[in-house]
């Protein structure tokens, strides 16, 4: 069997994605987290919830049980306990759980994995001398163990001379006689030169490690970071200047730029010479004679039909007597009365690509240049706001995917007005929901859509088969309004973000 064997995630989903997609390429058939999902990263609940989905076993690492509350932040620097608390903060009361139930350790067919060092799974220590390696191979009797902790890849040996060794991470072959602790390094955190996500691959058969390295949007990722309000560690912020390239040309713009949404025109007075010469125009360069010979039949034709249905209707009525039908070719016609006219269908709207907000919430603007959406603290909510602002009337579409494993009940969403502010002499606001359910193979299997004015609250059944959902609120507005966060969770519980 193949092992893919993945550390230190923190949070980084991108890098994440990037490599359980490698993984899968490369045949792995299980894989295997040796801890720290969260801390640092901007994209706490997104990795959570990916980790929980794909990865067979996940064990505990220091910050994700300092997010749990099982591990003191007192050792913990300024922003990784900053990070800590944001975290805490971003997720449910079920993903507390999960992770205070998270093991220590695991052991399979040859091998054994931990996040610090077996000696003592639980205080975290670092192996990053050969001979911090010494007290694991002296708990353990495995041949290979897997560590890491240290974001640094490599490999720590011991054979017949007993003197432990330290290499750079490689592809190498167990031998006899030896034994290994192996550092995959790390997926979304990394520290070492190459600024690289970094894991491993087992071949249990073969016996054969291979290293794994891939790069990731440095630029997104520290984007990220700043757009919450955080500062990134200096190391990241000098690999990012290393790779950072001139651009060989200016910037350029090569899409068609979107007009401005005009008001449709409901009256015309008048046709003037030259908007009848406008007008025309197609039709004199496609043979303006050919079509105009048709204006007197075509006329024709419109009378002709036009007198067949009032006839029609004038022998509906005087067939029709008082009690309300009218018998015609031996059928009765029952009079009812007139139906309202059809609610007119919402135009389809086209939206930018998507980009990050908090707590796993994402926007998209129909016209990007002329709206505008930040994060601010709402001193009469005492909490958190997505600002909008439209000088123009537009639609911004906010959207947060749900994982529903293992299946709740039922699924709760919360849509809150906080403030609500005039542009010149309009502002206006209103929103619709979606609420989309999917089974395994991504099919829809139920959908719940609503909305309001002001604000709502909503919670539905789950649909059996359903194992994920996303919420989508479009909010159409004019001028400057606050939308407490929304709540979006498989609980009713609602609690105010605070300042950070």
């Amino acid at each position: 069997m193949r092992y893919a064997i993945i550390s230190d995630v923190h949070a980084n989903e991108a890098a994440l994605r990037a490599v359980l997609t490698d993984a899968n390429d490369a045949r792995a058939e299980k894989v295997i987290c040796l801890g720290d999902v969260l801390g640092y990263g901007p994209d706490p609940v997104a990795a959570l919830e990916l980790v929980y989905r794909r990865v067979h076993v996940c064990l505990a690492g220091n910050h994700d049980d300092a997010v749990c509350g099982r591990f003191p932040v007192e050792d913990f620097t300024d922003f990784a306990a900053e990070a800590v608390k944001r975290h805490r903060a971003a997720i449910t009361q079920k993903a507390i759980d999960w992770l205070r139930h998270l093991p220590y350790t695991c052991a399979f067919e040859g091998f054994a994995c931990v996040h610090g060092d077996f000696a003592d799974p639980k205080h975290f220590d670092y192996i990053l001398e050969p001979q911090d390696a010494v007290p694991s191979w002296s708990e353990r009797s495995e041949p290979l163990l897997f560590v890491g902790h240290t974001h640094q890849p490599g490999i720590f040996v011991i054979g017949a001379s007993g003197t432990p060794h330290r290499l750079d991470g490689m592809d190498f072959t167990l031998e006899d006689g030896k034994r290994y602790i192996v550092n995959p390094g790390s997926v979304g955190y990394p520290r070492s030169g190459a600024c690289r996500s970094s894991y491993c691959i087992y071949d249990d058969q073969s016996r054969t490690v291979f290293f794994r390295t891939l790069p990731f949007d440095l630029d997104t990722y520290a984007a990220k970071m700043h757009g919450q309000g955080l500062n990134e560690a200096p190391w990241m912020l000098a690999r990012a200047a290393e790779r950072r390239r001139p651009a060989v040309r200016g910037n350029a713009k090569f899409g068609v730029s979107k007009p401005a949404a005009r008001a449709p025109e409901v009256r015309i007075k008048r046709i003037t010479p030259a908007l009848r010469e406008t007008s025309l125009s197609p039709l004199r360069e496609k043979g303006e004679n050919r079509f105009l010979r048709w204006v007197p039949a075509l006329i024709a034709l419109g009378v002709v039909a036009l007198a067949g249905i009032v006839a029609y209707t004038l022998l509906i009525l005087r067939s029709m007597p008082k009690d309300g039908t009218a018998s015609l070719a031996g059928s009765s016609v029952q009079e009812v009365p007139p139906a309202p006219p059809p609610a007119q269908p919402a135009a389809e709207r086209t939206f930018a690509p998507p980009r990050d907000l908090a707590d796993g919430w994402q926007v998209a603007f129909e016209a990007p240049g002329e709206q505008k959406v930040v994060i601010e603290y709402n001193e009469k909510k005492n909490a958190e706001v997505f600002r909008i602002e439209h000088a123009a009337p537009h639609t911004v579409r906010f959207t947060k995917h749900l994982s529903l494993r293992p299946r709740p009940a039922r699924i709760y969403w919360k849509v809150e007005t906080a403030e609500r502010r005039r542009v010149g002499a309009q502002a206006s606001f209103q929103f619709t929901t979606h609420l989309v359910y999917s089974d395994e193979n991504g099919v829809q299997v139920g959908r719940e859509d609503g909305g309001g004015k002001l604000s709502e609250k909503k919670d539905y059944r789950v649909p059996e088969r359903a194992v994920d959902a996303v919420l989508s609120i479009d909010c159409f507005c004019t001028g400057t309004h606050d939308l407490a966060v929304p709540h979006f969770a498989d609980h009713p519980s609602v609690k105010k973000t605070g300042v950070r």
